[in-house]
């Protein structure tokens, strides 16, 4: 095996095997303590892999900032001015001296004039304004930025100011670069104040920011405070920043997130309409199931090489026409994988030998978790696993009974009997807008549910923010040791993030392997025969430490 990768974090909950009926949700405490180091919180994942930390030496006398840590490399790591503290357990930015920073400097650069949307996010607090306020008259830190390195000053910053600006003070301001100023200009004209809120010691304001098509966008627990034109800027590489800038000559700032997000467009792969889904997506390393009987009363399976050398069926798998995402199509009729399963699937399942191995149950088709014993993560073909999908629901059933209409399965962890992770949509009938939850079956003791989004309530209301038909939407499902996460994504909405144990679960035994699925996998056997769901695949990826993807 090759190395191990950093520690992730996971869900623990349980379900029944082969498809459950669903159940109330279990309660979740995003502030819940996970560890000593901040990469140990699920939440701030995403973003610490997806950027560098600079920081300055504030014994110095210099206020320049070097690399510290790259992206994807901050497992096991905190400092002075990088830190979980507290109880609230939010991850922490200090700093003291002139100039002097801690930041998160992103490493997607963008121009303004991108069609695509670039979006931060962060539940802030500074927490050490009253020490500042006692060092310096005048005080200042930045907490958010949109920087670049072409010598200009940055497009705007996120500032909390203790100065009476208009008729505000001890507030939160954008200081807007109005014209191409440097990062040396001092004239006030260069740069416009806009309110944002009042600070409040007792809890975090939310910013949001967002570029995209000329256009900056700064929202504010909700509300529109900043929507300008940046026609104007030059066509330069630009980049978020988020942490503190201690900007004043005394004392120190800190500044606490309970949320740090970055986001942009989901991603959709390079699709061709008029191909096979092989010729799209990287097929060698899954077949697929469709509810037609082989003959002996079970479904047909297509082996990997089958699959990766142009399969398709017009009835249950093929690429739509229109924009090459990849459709499975699973009616309610129709045979059964086995005769431990209630339900129809058309659903892909891992086979990591890449056709060299036609068994299901051979280690070198399926993975491990790395709490395993070692003998068996030598066994397997991989240690540890992140799942990734872009996905519309096209359809889903209007008939059978109240508990089973609009369910389908679109991802799964399964193991040898049980399944540590089922990722349900389901809509219910006269509702335009569904819901997102999912259950992990424990090997022992009863299976559990996690909301995402809405209720997984055969009775309940209609989300406000729940996805309709045919609305793209990304899930993550990722596995370290006996910790799992799922991740949600939307265009322009923010990241949802579950995390549960899974240690007292029993899949970490050395006889048990996994395997992820994906497709439809439908969760009603009560409606008209003809009922169906659809569900087309825009991304796919799977990843497992020490196995060779090609």
């Amino acid at each position: 095996m090759k190395k191990n990768i950093p520690s992730l974090l996971l869900l623990s909950l349980s379900l029944t095997a082969c498809g459950g009926s669903g159940g109330g949700s279990s309660s979740y405490n995003e502030n819940q303590y996970f560890g000593e180091f901040p990469y140990d919180y699920p939440k701030y994942q995403d973003a610490l892999d997806a950027a560098n930390l600079e920081q300055s030496d504030p014994t110095s006398g210099n206020s320049d900032a070097t690399t510290i840590k790259y992206a994807g490399d901050f497992a096991d790591f905190s400092n002075d001015y990088f830190a979980i503290t507290g109880t609230s357990n939010w991850l922490t930015f200090e700093m003291s001296g002139e100039d002097n920073r801690s930041e998160l400097r992103f490493t997607t650069n963008f121009k303004t004039s991108d069609s695509d949307f670039y979006r931060l996010v962060a539940k802030a607090l500074p927490t050490s304004v009253t020490d500042s306020l006692d060092s310096s008259n005048d005080v200042e830190m930045t907490l958010l930025q949109i920087d670049n390195d072409e010598g200009y000053a940055p497009l705007v910053r996120v500032i909390w100011d203790s100065a009476t600006r208009d008729e505000y003070s001890n507030s939160y301001w954008a200081v807007i670069n109005t014209g191409s100023c440097d990062t040396d200009d001092t004239d006030a004209s260069c740069f416009e104040y806009t309110y944002l809120a009042n600070y409040n010691a007792a809890s975090t304001t939310k910013f949001e920011i967002l570029v995209e098509d000329n256009l900056l966008t700064i929202n504010v627990n909700g509300e529109t405070a900043v929507n300008e034109s940046t026609s104007y800027w030059p066509s330069i590489d630009n980049y978020f920043r988020a942490g503190v800038v201690n900007q004043y000559a005394n004392g120190t700032s800190m500044v606490q997130f309970e949320t740090l997000t970055y986001n942009t467009n989901i991603p959709v792969a390079d699709l061709n309409a008029s191909v096979a889904p092989s010729d799209n997506f990287d097929l060698l390393d899954w077949y697929l199931s469709i509810p037609v009987d082989k003959g002996n009363g079970t479904a047909t399976s297509i082996s990997a090489k089958n699959l990766d050398g142009g399969y398709e069926n017009s009835d249950y798998f093929y690429t739509n026409s229109d924009d090459g995402g990849m459709v499975f199509i699973c009616p309610i009729d129709g045979a059964k994988t086995s005769t431990n399963t209630s339900y129809t699937r058309t659903e892909l399942r891992g086979m990591l030998s890449r056709g060299s191995s036609t068994s299901a149950s051979n280690m070198d088709n399926n993975w491990v978790f790395s709490s395993a014993p070692q003998s068996a993560q030598d066994d397997a073909a991989g240690v540890d696993g992140i799942l990734e999908a872009t996905v519309a629901v096209n359809h889903v059933t209007t008939t059978g009974t109240t508990d089973q209409i609009g369910r389908v399965i679109i991802g799964q962890i399964h193991a040898n009997d049980d399944e540590p992770l089922r990722l349900y949509y389901r809509l219910l009938k006269g509702h335009t807008k569904g819901s997102l939850y999912f259950a992990h079956e424990p090997i022992t003791g009863s299976e559990k549910w996690i909301t995402l989004l809405g209720s997984s309530s055969s009775s309940a209301s209609q989300p406000s923010d729940g996805i309709e038909l045919d609305e793209k939407f990304y899930y993550k499902i990722t596995v370290q040791g006996n910790l799992l996460i799922v991740t949600i994504k939307r265009d322009y909405k923010d990241d949802i993030v579950r995390t549960v144990d899974m240690s007292a679960s029993g899949f970490d035994d050395e006889d048990q392997y996994m395997y992820f699925k994906a497709g439809v996998y439908n969760q009603n056997n009560t409606g008209s025969g003809s009922d169906y769901v659809q569900a087309t695949f825009y991304y796919l990826k799977n990843q497992h430490t020490g196995y060779d993807d090609f």
